[in-house]
């Protein structure tokens, strides 16, 4: 097996050209039996190698896998695994990720239909095949001609489920017609929180900290009275967790507190700015009647992206689009 960071056959002069050969090898301890975890933070890892493929240049790729409980069945049916070292051709794939997929192979509706089967008493033979591409290039996806196998593999309930973060400040649910009116974000008020002021990562984003929600700015009565100064704007910051007035869980636009970052002028074509993690500050909007804007969140990243209305986003790599 050959290993390394990406393909590489390096000519004098370089040209591109699709692979014909891309193997995956059989794990040494492909009869040893292992569980998958239960949590997504989990790191446990188990290994696949995978050779590399020629695409005639030293192209930095990315590699993952696919796992299916049916060898046979239609490359379209096997589900997708992550590799969490991407540029590698020896990848790690966390254990609670396959035990995902299994769950979803099997069809598991819940835990009670997980228990009612006796899932977690079996061991499942799983099949893999390894993918490769070059980020940006259009056909350059390859999957392994072969497949490799896991004998004993034993499995515990896990489904992926949207992560969330909770907004604060001058908005109204347009669900609802809550308005948070800076309500406290403690666990007092987690109710409130959850029912109404929630961004959620999206069902192809689960676990990637990216969060998405759609709200209504409200006036302030200094703003509705006349008033145009940034005091006047309605506010609005983020917390990763209800516990107080306090910077631990808070993602705001400056580190001080009372801080308004105005985006008056700029939210209406698309605001993009920073995060500071811990941060105290809010981002502020002057408006005299409710406003529908869509907010994302890039935790990992520290990124904000405000749009005025209501838009449906997807993703090219971390960055939305507003649809």
């Amino acid at each position: 097996m050959v290993l390394g960071l990406s393909s590489c056959k390096q000519e004098d002069e370089p040209k591109y050209h699709a692979p014909t050969t891309f193997t995956i090898a059989q794990p040494a301890l492909q009869d040893q039996a292992f569980r998958t975890m239960t949590e997504m933070t989990d790191k446990e890892t188990f290994d696949l190698f995978c050779t590399q493929p020629d695409y005639g240049y030293s192209a930095i790729c990315e590699y993952s896998a696919l796992v299916s409980l049916n060898p046979d069945a239609p490359i379209e049916d096997w589900k997708p695994l992550i590799n969490e070292n991407p540029t590698s051709a020896q990848m790690a794939i966390k254990t609670y990720e396959l035990g995902v997929a299994i769950n979803q192979l099997l069809n598991v509706e819940d835990y009670a239909d997980f228990e009612a089967r006796g899932l977690y008493d079996q061991e499942f033979k799983c099949y893999f095949k390894a993918v490769c591409e070059i980020p940006g290039v259009e056909g350059s996806k390859i999957i392994s001609s072969n497949t490799v196998t896991y004998n004993k593999v034993m499995i515990n309930y896990a489904e992926k489920t949207a992560a969330w973060i909770y907004i604060c400040g001058d908005v109204e649910n347009p669900d609802t017609g809550i308005a948070n009116g800076f309500t406290a974000p403690s666990v007092a008020n987690y109710d409130l929180y959850k029912n109404n002021f929630a961004l959620y990562e999206p069902e192809d984003k689960i676990g990637e900290k990216l969060y998405v929600g759609v709200f209504n700015i409200t006036p302030k009565d200094s703003a509705l009275a006349g008033g145009t100064t940034v005091d006047d704007c309605a506010q609005f910051r983020f917390f990763t967790d209800l516990l107080g007035w306090v910077a631990d869980a808070s993602l705001g636009s400056n580190e001080a507190d009372f801080y308004c970052d105005p985006i008056t002028d700029k939210y209406v074509a698309g605001f993009s700015g920073d995060i500071v993690a811990q941060g105290l500050g809010n981002w502020g909007i002057l408006v005299t009647e409710k406003t529908p804007v869509t907010i994302v969140v890039d935790q990992t990243n520290l990124k904000i992206w405000v749009k005025e209305g209501a838009h449906e986003v997807s993703f090219v790599g971390r960055d939305p689009e507003f649809n």
